[in-house]
């Protein structure tokens, strides 16, 4: 049976959003000039994990702030 949609890929130098195409020729992040360019530069790579796990850390705070909230 075929799949009723698409899954949309999210890109990985913005996660909140999904990938917009933004490289002419990209079909998602798979064949993203840009990605690949951030993931193979030792530095800009770096960069890009320590704003990940800010992010993550941020997510985690506000999800245990809910959890709290419900639970008081």
């Amino acid at each position: 049976m075929p799949a009723k949609f698409a899954p949309k890929p999210r890109c990985p130098l913005r996660p909140d959003d999904y990938c917009s195409l933004c490289v002419p020729g990209a079909n998602g992040p798979q064949d993203c000039g840009l990605v690949y360019l951030v993931m193979s530069d030792p530095e800009a790579r770096e960069i890009y994990a320590k704003k990940r796990r800010e992010r993550q850390a941020r997510l985690r705070a506000e999800k245990a702030v809910r959890k709290q909230d419900k639970a008081g």
